[in-house]
C-alpha cells in the first residue's frame, strides 16, 4: 500500500521485512496458528500458549548441524512470516513520542502499570469514546498554574519511572521474585542519583496532588513494592533498612506511612527478633500524626500483643500511656447457609421456592435474610453506596471552580486533590455550609438536591458516583428518607475530611424498609472471615452517628441441618 510505504520510508512504521525477532513474530500468531507451527517443526502442539512459544524459542536458539546457512531460528521466522502475511508495526521511536504526547495531554491521575505497559492506549480509547459521544465528563473550569515538568528531561524521568513500576508489577504478578529484585535494585540505584539533585527541591514545591506526577513519587512506590520483594526473599534486614528510609522522608506517598510503620514493627519483632526496637517503632508510629485511624488501630493492637508477650516483658514500661483509639464493638448476628458443592464457602445455595435453588454469594444470601425481616430494599454496594450519596449531595462543591491545578484537562472524573487532605482545606467554607444544610434539611430538600444532580448529570463519568448502584433516583431518595439529614451530614463530614481513607471499610450492605423508614448497615462475614481494622473503625463511627449497624456472620451447614433448623 502506498500509504504504508510512505510511512515506512519516513521511519514511522516497520513492515514484515524488518521482522527479525522470533519472539516478536510469535506474539502475532493466534492459538491455532501456533499449533500448526509447532506441528510443522515436530514439536508438541498441546498445552498452553506460553508452553508452545517456549518450545519454539528453545528450538530457535539451537544450531543446525546440517547447514550453516539455515538455522532453526531462520526457518521458524520464514514459516512464521508466511503464516502472518503482510503486517505493520509502529516504530519504537514514533510510539514513544506519541505516548509522551498522550501522557502530557491526559495527565489526570498517576500513570498506572497497565497504562505504562501499553504506551497510552487507554488514553487513546478515552479520546475515541469521547469523540463518538459514548463518554461524557463533568463540566468544570480548567485552571493551570503550576509547572509539573520543568523540562524535557524531567518528563523523561517520570516516564522511565512509570515503565520501571510496570516492569516490577509484571515480575511480581508472575511471582518471579529474583527478576523483581533486580528491577528494584536498579530503580534504587537510579533514585540514589535523583535524591541528591535539584529536582527534589522543585518537586517539594508542588502541592501533594501534583507531586504524584514526579519521578520521585513513582520511585517511592517502586521502593515500597521492593519491600514486599525483599520480604518474599526473606531479606528482612534489607527490608527494614528500606522501610526506615521511606519513613525518613515525608514528601512522597504520605498516605502509606501507617502501612510502613506496621511492616517495620512486624519485621523487627517477628523476623529480626529485636523487641526493644520494635517497641520503640510502635511508640514513634503512634505519635506520627500522619498515620490514619485504621493503621493506628492496627499499631495499637500490635502494642497490646507486645505488652502481653513474655519476650517484651522488660520493656512494658515503654508501652504505657500510649495514644489510644477507643473502638466499641457492635451487635453480631449469625445466619446459616448451605454451601454449593465443589465451591467451598465462596458460594451458597439460596432456595427461592421449594425444590428450586440458585447459586449466590454470601452477600446475596444475607440480603435474602434481611428481606425476611421486612427490609424490602437492599443494596450490596460497600463504599460505593455512600460515596454515590456524597457525590450527589456535594456535586457542585466537588467541581468548584477557582482552585488552581485541580482541573488541568477536559478528561477528569474528579479533581486531582480529591483523595488528599487538600480537598477539605481547599473547600472548607462551602463544605461546612453544605454540612449545616444537610443537618437542618427536610426530606423534601434532600430529595430535591439529589434529583437536580441526578437529572442533570446522569451517566456522566465521575469517580464518586456509581450511576448503577441505585435502580432509580426514587430508590436513592427512599434510602435518604430513612437515613435522615443529621446522619448523612456526619458520614459526609468523614468522607470530605479524609476521602482517601474514608472510602475503604464501609459496610457491605445497606438494607431498609421503605414503609417503616428503618434501616440497617450490615458488614457481612463468611466462614473464617474477620473484620479488618478499617471496618472496625467505620462500624464504630457509624454507631456513634446513631446508625443501626451489625455484623452478619454466615456459618456453613448441611442441607439436612438447614431443614431441621
Amino acid at each position: 500500500m502506498p500509504v504504508i510505504d510512505e510511512l515506512a520510508l519516513a521511519g514511522l512504521v516497520q513492515t514484515e521485512a524488518e521482522l527479525h525477532d522470533v519472539s516478536n513474530g510469535l506474539a502475532l500468531l493466534t492459538a491455532s496458528e501456533l499449533k500448526l507451527l509447532t506441528r510443522h517443526f515436530h514439536l508438541r502442539a498441546q498445552g498452553q500458549r506460553l508452553e508452545m512459544i517456549g518450545s519454539l524459542l528453545s528450538l530457535a536458539k539451537q544450531q543446525s548441524i546440517f547447514s550453516v546457512n539455515r538455522s532453526p531460528g531462520s526457518a521458524i521466522l520464514t514459516r512464521m512470516k508466511e503464516m502472518v502475511g503482510p503486517c505493520v508495526r509502529i516504530s519504537i521511536a514514533a510510539r514513544a513520542v506519541f505516548s509522551r504526547v498522550l501522557l502530557l495531554y491526559s495527565l489526570t491521575e498517576p500513570m498506572d502499570e497497565e497504562d505504562a505497559a501499553c504506551a497510552g492506549q487507554n488514553q487513546l480509547s478515552t479520546l475515541l469514546m469521547v469523540n463518538m459521544g459514548r463518554l461524557t465528563f463533568p463540566h468544570y473550569t480548567i485552571h493551570r498554574e503550576a509547572k509539573i515538568f520543568q523540562n524535557r528531561e524531567d518528563l523523561l524521568r517520570y516516564e522511565a519511572a512509570c515503565h520501571t513500576l510496570a516492569e516490577l508489577g509484571a515480575a511480581m504478578a508472575a511471582k518471579d521474585w529474583e527478576v523483581a529484585l533486580q528491577i528494584y535494585q536498579r530503580a534504587k540505584e537510579t533514585w540514589s542519583h535523583l535524591d541528591n539533585s535539584s529536582n527534589l527541591w522543585l518537586w517539594r514545591q508542588l502541592p501533594v496532588y501534583l507531586r504524584c506526577f514526579t519521578a520521585g513519587w513513582v520511585y517511592t512506590i517502586v521502593r515500597c513494592r521492593g519491600v514486599e520483594v525483599l520480604q518474599r526473599l526473606h531479606m528482612y534486614t534489607e527490608a527494614v533498612v528500606e522501610l526506615r528510609n521511606l519513613l525518613d522522608q515525608s514528601d512522597f506517598c504520605p498516605e502509606n506511612r501507617g502501612h510502613w510503620w506496621d511492616r517495620l514493627s512486624l519485621n523487627l519483632q517477628q523476623h529480626l527478633r529485636q523487641p526493644e526496637q520494635a517497641v520503640a517503632c510502635v511508640r514513634t508510629a503512634l505519635a506520627d500524626i500522619r498515620v490514619r485511624a485504621g493503621h493506628r488501630l492496627a499499631l495499637q493492637q500490635r502494642a497490646q500483643r507486645m505488652h502481653d508477650s513474655p519476650s517484651c516483658r522488660q520493656w512494658h514500661h515503654l508501652l504505657q500511656e500510649l495514644p489510644v483509639i477507643h473502638v466499641e464493638d457492635v451487635p453480631h448476628v449469625t445466619i446459616k447457609g448451605r454451601p454449593c458443592p465443589g465451591m467451598g464457602s465462596a458460594r451458597f445455595l439460596l432456595e427461592e421456592e421449594p425444590g428450586s435453588a440458585v447459586i449466590c454469594s454470601v452477600e446475596v444470601l444475607c440480603l435474602a435474610h434481611y428481606r425476611q425481616l421486612d427490609f424490602d430494599q437492599g443494596i450490596h454496594g460497600e463504599g460505593a453506596t455512600f460515596l454515590t450519596l456524597f457525590g450527589l449531595l456535594f456535586w457542585e462543591i466537588i467541581f468548584l471552580p477557582g482552585i488552581p491545578d485541580v482541573f488541568r484537562n477536559p478528561f477528569q472524573t474528579c479533581p486531582l486533590d480529591l483523595y488528599t487532605d487538600c480537598f477539605y482545606r481547599n473547600r472548607t467554607e462551602p463544605i461546612e455550609s453544605r454540612l449545616r444544610l444537610l443537618q437542618e434539611a427536610s426530606t423534601d430538600t434532600l430529595h430535591a438536591l439529589m434529583a437536580d444532580v441526578w437529572n442533570t448529570h446522569k451517566d456522566t463519568a465521575t469517580a464518586l458516583v456509581n450511576w448503577e448502584i441505585f435502580r432509580s433516583i426514587q430508590q436513592a431518595q427512599s434510602l435518604v428518607s430513612c437515613l435522615g439529614g443529621l446522619f448523612l451530614s456526619g458520614v459526609c463530614r468523614i468522607l470530605a475530611e479524609d476521602p482517601r481513607q474514608g472510602r475503604g471499610g464501609l459496610p457491605d450492605l445497606v438494607v431498609w424498609s421503605s414503609e417503616r423508614l428503618q434501616y440497617k448497615l450490615v458488614e457481612v462475614k463468611g466462614p473464617s472471615d474477620q473484620l479488618s481494622h478499617k471496618q472496625r473503625v467505620w462500624l464504630h463511627r457509624l454507631h456513634k452517628l446513631g446508625a443501626a449497624v451489625e455484623v452478619c456472620h454466615v456459618s456453613v451447614v448441611g442441607a439436612r441441618s438447614l431443614q431441621l433448623s
